[in-house]
């Protein structure tokens, strides 16, 4: 094949790749009824994807900017080698593994085209490529009945492409370990789903971007099936790239997405995360910060609950600032386990702000919960940290808090000093439920809020809190002191400028 006829090939094989899905379902601005919604509460449908390290910004702030397609992607890069693997001997119809068609062909500046069809495979090793594509068509990799070791093992890549995929797990005691360290350039995971409930307690897919000036993003991954006994996502504490995952789905797993480790930039943008038990999202970041934004938590079914205790939506585990917006956040069902709240700041956590974020709560779990910072290193395991963090303030602006709990309290913060709740809205009018419970801090401040709640509004325990314009009588639909209006299907405030972290 000469050099025009291999590029008329390439583009045939990138032309059938075709657009990719749009991004997750749009959520509205309503008020929070009693169903349960899989939608998200921002779009990022007109994004193109951006460095992690850079600031990022909705899609009003830039009507030019678009989703990329996979073909688009694939364009943009130069591979010397475009291999169609069924062409090239790979059985479509999942009869014959393909393990020995895919490593005599894996290489530097290559792409390997999966036209439609299922593709078994034993395992597959890809160690040190530059420049590797693996793209499908409607395709699905099957791995062997029984596997639960490690499966695909992809290390040390550098600008790595793996979209189009279903990785069917439902075969009989299937429940295989993916594994992808990245060592530097850009790499991408996109329109992968993961299908099949897993029986083992194994982690699906563990991730590493080990390089200061690797990227690693992850758009639009789809794990719905979930496992009574299994990890969704585990990023490792080795992992100190630009880490970002956008528009995924997590639902129904033993533990979520748990990025808590990751020391480098760490961005969750958009995306459903549902009724995993530990963590709907967990992050960390070290000294270099996370942002959590557009996401929607729902822990409103916890399929087998005593496997899954303490069943929080946003946690801030460990790292030095984190900023938490434009979420949507429901804890309406813990039966038969508990939550420690809707979104918890851990006591290895430093500064956390939330803003223009609303909680509902049907259950006495929290909804904003900020733990008391620990005092010293000695006896703490923190990978992503190599000292305290230098600040603990918390901050909440913007946020509203409403549901149908009748006892416990909706917001607490220990040993916060100058802790700030902003323009904040919580009514709960059952039972005999706290508003906002200060403990040991200095310096905190409630202003211009809404707190109608049947216990008191504003609890202090050995703390200063000055208050300003604080109202205890009000609806949050329209609260005093909260601005959001709704903006293509996603709410955002009128009173405060959006901050990029």
């Amino acid at each position: 094949m000469n050099g025009d006829e291999r590029s008329a090939t390439r583009r045939a094989y990138l032309r059938a790749v075709g657009a990719t899905a749009t991004a997750g379902l749009l959520a509205g601005c309503g008020e929070f009824g009693t169903e349960t919604t899989r939608e998200t509460t921002e779009t990022t449908a007109r994004e193109t994807p951006r460095e992690v390290g850079t600031a990022e910004t909705t899609s009003r702030g830039d009507p030019e900017r678009r989703e990329t397609t996979t073909a688009e992607l694939v364009e943009a890069a130069d591979y010397g080698t475009v291999v169609n693997v069924a062409d090239a001997g790979a059985d479509p119809t999942g009869g014959k593994p393909i393990d020995s068609i895919l490593d005599g062909r894996t290489g530097d500046d290559t792409l390997l085209y999966f036209p439609p069809g299922r593709y078994r495979l034993t395992e597959w090793r890809a160690t040190g490529y530059r420049n590797l594509g693996v793209v499908g068509e409607d395709a699905a990799l099957v791995p062997p009945e029984g596997e639960q070791n490690y499966w695909l093992m992809w290390g040390d890549l550098r600008d790595f492409l793996f979209a189009g995929f279903t990785i069917d797990c439902r075969g009989e005691n299937v429940a295989p370990i993916t594994h992808l360290s990245v060592s530097g350039g850009t790499n991408v995971v996109r329109d992968v789903t993961v299908r099949g409930h897993r029986p083992a307690a194994t982690t699906a897919l563990e991730v590493e971007a080990v390089a200061p000036d690797a990227t690693l993003r992850f758009e639009n991954l789809s794990m719905p099936d979930g496992s009574a006994n299994g990890h969704a996502i585990y990023v490792y504490p080795e992992s100190v790239g630009r880490l970002t995952f956008r528009n995924c789905r997590v639902e129904h797993w033993k533990e979520g997405l748990y990025a808590a480790y990751h020391s480098g930039p760490l961005r969750v943008i958009g995306g459903y995360y549902a009724n995993n038990g530990i963590e709907q999202v967990r992050v960390g970041g070290g000294t270099a910060g996370a942002l959590v934004r557009g996401v929607t938590v729902r822990v409103d079914n916890p399929r087998r609950p005593r496997n899954k205790p303490n069943m929080r939506g946003i946690w801030a585990e460990e790292g030095g600032f984190v900023r938490v917006e434009n979420c949507d956040i429901a804890v309406t069902d813990l039966t038969g386990t508990y939550s420690s709240g809707g979104i918890v700041v851990g006591r290895q956590f430093g500064e956390a702000v939330v803003e223009n974020t609303r909680i509902r709560t049907d259950t006495d779990a929290y909804a904003l919960h900020v733990r008391n910072p620990i005092e010293s290193m000695r006896g703490q395991r923190i990978p992503s940290m190599e000292s305290l963090p230098s600040r603990t303030r918390f901050t909440a602006r913007n946020v509203r808090i409403v549901g149908t709990a009748s006892d416990g309290t909706a917001v607490r913060a220990n040993r916060r000093d100058d802790c700030r709740f902003e323009n904040v809205c919580v009514r709960h009018p059952r039972g005999s439920r706290h508003g906002v419970s200060v403990a040991h801090s200095e310096g905190c401040s409630v202003r211009n809020s809404t707190i109608d709640v049947t216990g008191e509004a504003i609890r202090s325990e050995d703390a200063t809190v000055t208050t300003s314009g604080v109202r205890t009588d009000g609806s949050c639909s329209r609260g005093r002191g909260l601005f959001f209006r709704c903006e293509r299907n996603h709410f955002v405030s009128q009173s405060t400028p959006e901050v990029s972290l």
